[in-house]
């Protein structure tokens, strides 16, 4: 069914978050309608399949009973003339009927305006008409069945209330016009009205009621659905926020590598998983050298960008399952499961040469990085990384001692 033009649903639910004090939801009383076109037509599409599927019960019924009718008609009249006439009619407002019944399921959109429905309505009024001059032995019964069709118009077929008024009006109408083109006295005339009446005014209030609380139904889904959403989107909000605390608390925020708590559960958990399937896990450290020189000369701004270029070199270059995270200021710190000593000095031997062999635009310039490592094989008696970078901080001093820019095996 094609969309109002002016409204989508995205615009339909800016107008639910616009402004608290409004209400979208407004139901016009007379009218049993939203008073806001836009929302009335959403709930037109939201109702749409039930519409349908109820109208097209209503059609199949209407035209059945309306050929049944004309067993009654055959048994008064014969075949005659007359029964040719009334039986035109009803072959005519039942292949009608039956017709929008079958044309609903490729058309849809015809149940929710409701003309084409009303269009039938009336028609059909037209159509009952002449049962008033050919059948005026059983007048008290055919306006006793024009009330009931008057209440089920309003009860029974899906249809915009006040379209269903204006047919029930024509109906009442025609069937009064036929009374008195009859010729029957004042007393009749007016008992008829009066009688009539009953059925219009009782299908309009029952079917008002009904609208409304079909409205009220869809205005409270709609405003639970909305509040699900925001709930939803606030608790995957809270997720990310979670997400991102976690992240900050276990990260560096220059470098993104791992910062001293998280190294330090990492090794923990290795060391565990290395211990028990009696494999060995080495530790290492980085000192980038002259960094506090590159600092005066260039500023702060500068070294940092060496640090993140430090620490991006170790992530690309370093293996899968090892670790490395910052230590503080220049200095990282390198966990490498699964490796023996002499594993070890190669793997960190490489990444001092892929440092070395890298440089950086600093200020423009290229420079070049190196850095002083410290490698060790972690003892059985050492639990926690920092009893192991204790001894491979030494290293580190005498690396610096020894002229910087070397691997040294504590």
């Amino acid at each position: 069914m094609p969309r109002h033009p002016c409204y989508t649903r995205r615009e339909h639910n800016k107008r639910m978050t616009m402004s608290p004090s409004a209400n979208p939801y407004q139901i016009s009383g007379l009218l049993a309608e939203f008073a806001d076109p836009a929302v009335e037509q959403a709930y037109r599409e939201h109702m749409l399949p039930l519409v349908v599927r109820h109208l097209r019960v209503a059609l199949w019924v209407w035209g059945g009973l309306i050929l049944l009718f004309g067993v009654p008609d055959l048994q008064a009249l014969g075949w005659g003339r007359d029964f040719i006439i009334l039986l035109s009619c009803r072959l005519l407002q039942a292949g009608l009927l039956f017709g929008l019944a079958f044309l609903l399921g490729s058309k849809p959109q015809w149940a929710s305006n409701g003309c084409a429905v009303t269009g039938l309505e009336i028609f059909g009024f037209f159509l009952f008409l002449p049962i008033y001059f050919l059948r005026p032995d059983i007048a008290s019964f055919t306006v006793t069945v024009i009330g009931l069709m008057l209440l089920a118009m309003f009860l029974f077929v899906p249809n915009r209330l006040i379209l269903t008024l204006l047919a029930a009006l024509v109906g009442y109408v025609l069937t009064l016009a036929c009374i008195a083109l009859k010729g029957h006295g004042a007393e009749i005339f007016v008992g008829a009205a009066f009688l009539l009446m009953l059925p219009v005014i009782t299908g309009f209030f029952a079917a008002q009621q009904l609208h409304i609380v079909q409205r009220k139904q869809y205005a409270m889904f709609n405003q639970a659905r909305q509040a699900n959403r925001e709930l939803e989107q606030e608790v995957e909000r809270r997720k990310l926020l979670e997400l991102e605390l976690s992240r900050q608390a276990t990260t560096d925020p220059l470098t993104g590598l791992p910062n001293r708590r998280q190294y330090e559960m990492l090794f923990r958990r290795e060391r565990e998983r290395c211990r028990r399937q009696n494999t060995a896990i080495s530790v290492a450290m980085a000192d980038l050298d002259s960094f506090k020189a590159l600092n005066d000369e260039l500023g702060h701004d500068a070294g940092d960008l060496a640090l993140k270029h430090v620490a991006r070199l170790f992530q690309q270059h370093l293996r899968e399952g090892d670790v490395v995270g910052r230590f503080g200021g220049e200095e990282f710190v390198i966990v490498l499961p699964d490796t023996g000593a002499a594993e070890a000095q190669l793997v960190v031997e490489r990444l001092r040469s892929m440092l070395e062999g890298t440089p950086v635009v600093l200020k423009g310039q290229p420079r070049c990085i190196t850095a002083t490592f410290s490698v060790s094989v972690v003892q059985e008696d050492e639990s926690e990384v920092a009893q192991a970078l204790r001894r491979v901080d030494e290293g580190l001093y005498q690396g610096k001692r020894a002229g910087r820019n070397r691997v040294m095996v504590v």
